[in-house]
């Protein structure tokens, strides 16, 4: 899962947070569920936007999503 990030398009949870609109918090506990492709390195969780489109996209599926967020 996690080893289809690329490192160029690697962004921080915090970076995806303000990209996304989900808060912090939420983005490392579904990135450590597996939930969120991402990976941690040293102290710190890494993301792509794609995932996080991805991701975003597969709540709408399932219905449970809020109109605010960013669409893919």
């Amino acid at each position: 899962m996690a080893e289809n990030l690329k490192a160029s398009e690697l962004i921080t949870l915090k970076e995806a947070a303000e990209y996304s609109g989900l808060s912090y918090a939420y983005l490392r506990r579904i990135a450590r569920t597996g939930r969120l492709e991402a990976r941690k390195v040293g102290m710190q969780w890494l993301t792509t936007r794609d995932a996080v489109d991805r991701y975003i996209a597969s709540r709408k599926k399932r219905g449970a999503y809020r109109d605010d967020l960013k669409s893919p």
